[in-house]
């Protein structure tokens, strides 16, 4: 039997033991943490460019209505997939200070909503014509530690964040109706309880000049921008335990400084950050397969609770994107053979008798691919970006149904029911605002795009 040295075993583990306390711990994957983290900088660059860094003045304040006065259009590229249904309008809350009363109009049965959205990009509520009506009535809007007093018998909405964006859409039918949503726009009032004084974006970090665009610079943007929409707007106190892992990565909050993290550290996000992104834009998912080739969002849209993955596509596909009682889109890239969808040829689709089962509109829109991902309108010799219930002229079966005919060349004899595509790579967009429930539980499903030539 061989004999057991004592000495040499006790060595053996000291050296062991020695090592272990030497080695550092391993350094988090930063893949998570950037799916986690990525609508909020999605958001932070969208305040940033409407309410400043503090440093250059704009024309918009906290807690004050920015209009939108024309449907948007393929210069507007603020927002990925926008609608060309509804005229915007969108104000930036800081809920901080105190709650904020938001007085709503009476539309007199005509669509709109009003999404009060966090800096995570949930859907905290959606106010308007389905969940309240459309008679004048005011909402106090309070941030998620108000103790204070309410008035009674006031509607409130508590905020998940201090940080909130209101999205106003309201319906226009045609360019007759444009005075009447401008002036239903300006009876959407805001009014703070307590005075607000002005909060820029950056509070305690310098912002990155945007003419670096080092990928060293991108990073130390991406984490700023993080960190102090973070140092805001905490989250929940069950996701905590994933900021205290990250802050070996610089994703933590107000804890976090970039000139802090190690010169490894800030190599890794300049070396990883845009592979990051780019594997987002090539597996970003926009929700469940459907046959024809078509894709519904997940039940979670607008409302992601743990699925950061998945909140991370819609910020990038559709960011600020409603909940689907309120909007329940489907989206399609090819068509009834699985082949992608291109200007180099001609579609059809044919929707059945009665159209989309909606108890608001419904409307395809048309849109083109950018290398990042996002999703933007394209120009067109109709100006047409949008076809839907409310076009003029929609010739219609005996039958109510409704055939569409997509290309990028104008058709002889369908004008009124074409809708023109660019000249290369698309994707259709079908919006269905109030959706049935035969939409929400899958009984409807959209026809397949047909390829006629």
């Amino acid at each position: 039997m061989p004999r057991f040295n004592i000495a040499s075993s006790t060595a053996l583990l000291l050296s062991v033991f020695t090592l272990a306390q030497a080695a550092p711990p391993a350094e988090p994957p930063l893949k998570p943490a950037f799916d986690y983290s990525f609508p909020l900088q999605e958001l932070a660059k969208l305040r940033l460019s409407r309410l400043g860094d503090g440093q250059t003045p704009t024309e918009f304040r906290l807690n004050q209505w920015i209009h939108m006065r024309a449907l948007l259009g393929p210069a507007d590229r603020r927002v990925t997939a926008p609608n060309n249904d509804t005229l915007y309008s969108l104000a930036w809350l800081d809920l901080a200070n105190g709650p904020v009363r938001l007085s709503l109009p009476d539309t007199q049965g005509r669509y709109y909503s009003v999404a009060v959205l966090d800096m995570y990009t949930n859907n905290v509520a959606v106010l308007g014509r389905r969940t309240g009506g459309t008679r004048a009535r005011e909402v106090l809007l309070v941030g998620p530690r108000w103790q204070g007093p309410l008035p009674e018998g006031q509607q409130v909405v508590q905020s998940t964040t201090n940080d909130v964006l209101l999205l106003s859409r309201m319906l226009v039918d045609g360019p007759a109706d444009m005075p009447a949503v401008h002036a239903l726009q300006d009876q959407l009032k805001l009014a703070p309880l307590a005075e607000a004084p002005a909060q820029p974006l950056w509070i305690s970090a310098p912002l990155v000049p945007a003419s670096d665009t080092s990928p060293m610079a991108a990073a130390r943007r991406y984490l700023e921008m993080v960190n102090e929409m973070l140092a805001r707007n905490p989250p929940p106190a069950y996701e905590q335990a994933k900021l205290d892992a990250w802050a070996a990565i610089g994703i933590c909050g107000s804890r976090c400084r970039w000139s802090q993290l190690s010169p490894e550290v800030q190599q890794r996000w300049a070396t990883e950050l845009p592979g990051l992104l780019a594997e987002l834009k090539r597996n970003a998912s926009l929700g469940k397969p459907q046959p024809g080739g078509w894709t519904k969002p997940l039940d979670t849209l607008g409302d992601f609770g743990t699925d950061y993955r998945y909140r991370a596509d819609v910020a990038l596909t559709g960011l600020l994107a409603l909940i689907p009682p309120e909007d329940s889109n489907a989206t399609v890239k090819v068509d009834g053979r699985g082949e992608p969808l291109s200007g180099q040829h001609r579609y059809r689709l044919s929707l059945p008798a009665g159209g989309m089962p909606v108890d608001g509109f419904w409307s395809l829109s048309m849109y083109q691919e950018e290398p990042d991902g996002r999703l933007f309108f394209t120009d067109n010799p109709l100006k047409r970006y949008t076809l839907g219930d409310r076009t003029p002229g929609l010739k219609r079966g005996a039958d109510g149904s409704v055939v569409i005919e997509v290309s990028n060349s104008q058709p002889a004899d369908a004008t009124a029911n074409w809708l023109p595509a660019p000249a290369g790579p698309f994707m259709l967009v079908m919006r269905a605002y109030q959706p049935r429930a035969e939409v929400l539980d899958g009984r409807f499903q959209m026809p397949a795009v047909q390829r006629v030539d």
